[in-house]
């Protein structure tokens, strides 16, 4: 009746428990938190954590696809960052086990007399309280970690707009490189055909057609290169967004290079990449999970602590079957007269067992003695991963001062190229071929000498269509370098700059 009690009792305490252990793993407000720090660093709203399906490209009237449309499907719909924000909810899993109970353990062991009766009986009920000083350095490992995958997504998804908004400007680049090596190729068919003429007529060389022809199958053979590069970076932008399988054309927006003055000080620019970089953030983050995760190594000194009850009931051997005419027998002959043999009642019998011990019940305790092992390794180990993770972290920072000086570079020899472009080629040769007009008019210069001019603006124009591609990818990739959006305080004159002076809640930070 006793083991029967406690029996219960222990099943109870048991369904309690795992009640109050159930844990559900909701990561939608991680999800929310990623779209935040995505709107704060880019500007634009993701569906990030609504459980949306993957959406079909849908054109703009003329079969435009607008920069802004392929950067929002590609944050919709892009794979690889679908399947990175599964590595979330994995986190987020990961927080959830850190803060749960180890279940308790039942034990029960049961033993059969030999001769038959009641079975001896042992079972105990165990719990690990290792988890009430394990459990607070757990969860710190745990969050931090789930606050590093967080950025660590994030600037993916950073990264891979920057990705995005560079292949765009090279395939709208491509486009115009196409017609105007259309344009070109128009051209110098009519070279050769008047250089032909010219020959024909005694007036030029058999070289001068052979030069004018060579010309000619040179543009084409560019242009077939420009085609295939063409062809290439499409599928590349359609995989992007997700919609790899699309079979319609489309046409690209023009490209408008950025007229940005960014601040001459580099310092102000560094200083600001590593305060908004969130890859540096989730660097961070790694390092002070790794150090919750050293403190986690010293306690687990003691990484188990039992304490429970146990209990016994003893085994009864089966009462052996009474022969009454061998023990009448027995019981006269002792008496020397017939003698009924003496037979135990009910309530002596219940007596003589009630002053029996039928089972004990106490207390138990289960520790591991730190003898041999102390987790002396696991410390070293987790101290050296540490220090490692912080040795990566200031790698990740001295890259970022790397990325923004190389931008800043590339950004303004890019401005300077464009300028260029604009200011001194482009209306030289449009000069040029003005004035070959002119004098081919005047009967100065032959039709020759105009085609020659033409092909040299086209030629002019093609570079320079290229020159702001660069400068549009450039000024993507020092976004990228920023983190987002660049903040407006980078966008003055260096005489405007106030380098002393970083804005609020922007602090100073060592380069390394």
């Amino acid at each position: 009746m006793m083991a029967r009690k406690m029996s219960g009792r222990s099943c109870v305490v048991l369904l309690a428990g795992l009640t109050c252990s159930c844990a559900r793993v909701d990561h939608t407000a991680e999800f929310r938190q990623a779209a935040e720090q995505m709107k704060t660093a880019s500007g634009l709203e993701t569906p990030w954590g609504d459980g949306g399906e993957p959406q079909d490209l849908t054109l703009d009237d003329g079969d435009v696809l607008p920069l802004d449309r392929a950067v929002v499907l590609t944050l919709r719909n892009n794979r690889s960052l679908r399947a990175d924000m599964e590595m979330i909810a994995s986190a987020k899993a990961d927080l959830v086990q850190a803060g749960l109970l180890s279940n308790p353990m039942l034990s029960v062991m049961a033993r059969l007399p030999e001769g038959g009766g009641r079975a001896s009986l042992d079972f105990g009920l165990s719990k690990d309280i290792a988890d009430l000083w394990l459990i607070p350095s757990r969860k710190r490992a745990a969050q931090r970690m789930l606050q590093r995958t967080i950025l660590s997504f994030t600037d993916s998804a950073v990264a891979l707009v920057n990705e995005v908004k560079t292949t765009y400007y090279t395939v709208g680049y491509q486009t115009t490189a196409i017609e105007l090596q259309n344009r070109n190729i128009r051209v110098l068919r009519e070279t050769v055909e008047l250089a032909q003429a010219r020959f024909r007529a005694g007036d030029t060389s058999q070289l001068d057609v052979n030069l004018t022809r060579s010309r000619l199958i040179e543009a084409q053979l560019e242009l077939l290169a420009l085609q295939t590069e063409y062809g290439t970076s499409q599928r590349t932008l359609l995989r992007m967004m997700g919609v790899a399988a699309f079979p319609g054309e489309w046409r690209f927006q023009p490209i408008e290079p950025p007229s940005l003055t960014v601040a001459e000080d580099e310092s102000i620019v560094e200083n600001t990449a590593l305060e908004r970089r969130l890859d540096v953030q989730a660097a961070w983050w790694e390092v002070e999970s790794a150090a919750a995760d050293v403190e986690q190594q010293r306690l687990r000194l003691f990484p188990s602590l039992g304490l429970g009850i146990s209990a016994s009931r003893f085994e009864r051997r089966a009462t052996p079957g009474r022969k009454l005419l061998a023990d009448t027998a027995r019981a006269s002959v002792a008496n020397g007269a017939l003698t009924a043999p003496e037979i135990q009642s009910r309530a002596d019998r219940r007596r003589e067992r009630s002053r029996e011990i039928d089972a004990i019940l106490g207390p138990s305790i289960e520790v591991p003695l730190p003898i041999f092992d102390q987790n002396q390794a696991q410390v070293a180990k987790a101290q050296a991963k540490a220090r490692e993770l912080k040795q990566r972290y200031e790698e990740v920072q001295q890259r970022v001062v790397e990325g923004v000086r190389t931008a800043l570079y590339t950004y303004r020899l890019a401005q300077e190229r464009v300028r260029m472009f604009k200011e001194s080629l482009l209306p030289q040769q449009e000069a040029n071929l003005r004035f070959a007009e002119k004098s081919y008019q005047a009967g100065q210069e032959t039709i020759l000498t105009v085609l020659l001019a033409q092909e040299a603006l086209i030629r002019s124009q093609l570079s320079a269509a290229a020159a702001e591609r660069d400068l549009a990818v450039s000024s993507a990739n020092l976004e990228r370098q920023l983190a987002g959006q660049i903040p407006d305080f980078l966008l003055q004159s260096a005489e405007t700059a106030s380098p002393s002076a970083p804005p609020e809640g922007v602090e100073k930070k060592n380069d390394n």
